[in-house]
């Protein structure tokens, strides 16, 4: 992710409430496409349609690791909502 930009640049927020979708689109004779959407929007990751190099399996790979701690924060997220709520409900019947 530090390394230098050499090629395209640009930053794109999609704020996803819930309702986004991801995809890898596969094909036969070219490299995947993976797809974020939120609402109308959507953004594409794509490599060289036929060049695939180390390059290409070193940022797949970046991707797919930061896609995995990206769930796992949401999990922990989650999960502290869940215990908060629950104490919060808890407190309550305590207190009728």
């Amino acid at each position: 992710m530090g390394r230098p930009v050499n090629g395209s640049w640009q930053t794109t927020t999609l704020h996803v409430d819930g309702r986004g979708r991801s995809a890898c689109l596969a094909y036969p004779h070219r490299t995947p496409v993976f797809e974020v959407a939120a609402g109308n929007a959507v953004v594409k990751v794509t490599l060289h349609a036929s060049r695939v190099d180390e390059a290409s399996v070193i940022f797949a790979r970046e991707l797919a690791e930061q896609a995995r701690a990206f769930a796992e924060e949401v999990e922990r997220l989650h999960k502290g909502q869940i215990r908060r709520a629950s104490r919060r409900q808890t407190g309550q019947e305590d207190a009728a």
